[in-house]
């Protein structure tokens, strides 16, 4: 049975008096639910039937301050989609308005996928990208492309190639802090150094740590997570800074969600699992991004608040509701407990047939004398190809 640990009332009390009443409610003793009252939805780039690629999905944004880049993949599928490329657009903050995409990398019939930002230390913004192809073996091996006029324009795709022997694919985050960069990504076992680590998916490798010290212009070896961590089957990570050290979330291939306190180089100091924890996460929390603001942290993801067993057999308005309900949430955590203190469902709270979607990225908007939280993200409804989309919420109402 899943149980819920402790926390001191005056932080939850503090948190509550920024809300209406009817904005939260209480769903332990301990731990918040709130419930957003400003909410909106609007397509960024929407899914063209007649496109030969209109699968648009898997977003990742880097706020430049007055402009949000927003860089997507364009294809025909989840995967397996020969000639997919990384599409761009701008996002003006002053005037909202949306720029007309741009492709920013190809490579024939092979597959771009997951395509990362990164700002390094020098001003030159980067975009990893998992490169693919639909034959056995899947992955080829991590590739990127820079710009060096502020993301109006990109050189070439090139590889990043073994780093002290290790060839990694899917790239997960960046953290950037004085002359050094930090990346976050996955290794497989048909590149070189990798190996595998899940049975059930023989490709899949460790999830590792490089370091950066020349604006990404070559990395090295830093440390095995997977292997720190105690050996356990994880890929979809995301990390942010914390005190000496850093604070780590980790998605389980065998379903659950972790958060990790580590050292300043990676080495574990506690960790806990959230799904064991609390009964409103009841698998992996998806394509985690974890992030600070105002002094807290944060952990936002695709998430199932019932047993996706029960959701998935029930029926909505006569189309089977699979995958089964799944829901855009924002955690509020206590890193220092590893605990999570308020929670929020951002989107699809009715449980609507939401058949591919959330791997949902933040950034912050002022106007007014408010303060936005502006979510972009992918989302498809009952199995119709999904497009990029942008929520929008009252920070003050889900913080």
């Amino acid at each position: 049975m899943k149980t819920t640990p402790s926390f001191r009332q005056a932080r939850l009390g503090a948190g509550l008096c920024l809300l209406s009443l009817s904005a939260a409610v209480a769903v332990s003793a301990d731990v918040l639910q709130l419930r957003p009252l400003h909410r909106t939805e609007r397509v960024l780039v929407p899914s063209d039937p007649a496109a030969e690629r209109h699968y648009l999905a898997f977003p990742d944004v880097l706020d430049l301050g007055d402009e949000v880049l927003v860089s997507f993949k364009r294809g025909r599928a989840h995967g397996d989609d020969a000639g997919a490329v990384i599409d761009t657009v701008r996002i003006d903050k002053a005037t909202d308005r949306v720029a007309a995409p741009q492709v920013i990398a190809g490579l024939g019939d092979k597959i771009m996928q997951m395509g990362e930002w990164v700002r390094f230390p020098n001003g030159d913004i980067g975009n990893y990208i998992d490169a693919q192809q639909v034959d056995d073996p899947a992955r080829i091996g991590l590739r990127g492309v820079r710009s060096t006029d502020g993301g109006r324009t990109f050189g070439p795709l090139t590889r990043v190639g073994p780093v002290d022997g290790i060839e990694y694919g899917y790239p997960f985050e960046f953290v950037v802090e004085g002359t050094t960069t930090w990346m976050l990504v996955m290794t497989f076992a048909n590149l070189q150094g990798g190996y595998s680590v899940h049975p059930p998916r023989p490709q899949a490798g460790a999830v590792d740590i490089l370091r950066s010290e020349d604006s990404g212009r070559s990395w090295r070896f830093v440390r095995n997570l997977s292997r720190e961590f105690g050996n356990i089957p994880i890929n979809e990570s995301s990390f942010v800074r914390y005190a000496d050290g850093f604070l780590v979330v980790t998605r389980g291939y065998d379903n659950r969600a972790r958060l990790h306190l580590t050292d300043n180089e990676f080495k574990v100091r506690k960790q806990a699992d959230l799904t064991e924890t609390y009964d409103f996460i009841e698998g992996y929390v998806g394509r985690p991004r974890v992030f600070m603001r105002d002094g807290q942290y944060y952990l936002i993801g695709r998430n199932w608040t019932v047993s996706t067993a029960a959701a998935a057999s029930v029926p909505k308005d006569g189309v089977p509701n699979f995958p089964a309900a799944m829901k855009l949430c924002l955690f509020r955590l206590d890193p220092a407990a590893l605990a999570v203190t308020a929670y929020a469902v951002l989107d699809n709270a009715d449980g609507g047939n939401v058949t591919d979607a959330y791997y949902p990225v933040p950034y912050f908007r002022e106007a007014g004398g408010r303060t936005y939280l502006r979510v972009v993200d992918y989302k498809g409804m009952n199995r119709r190809p999904p497009q990029i989309v942008e929520f929008e919420y009252l920070w003050d109402e889900v913080k």
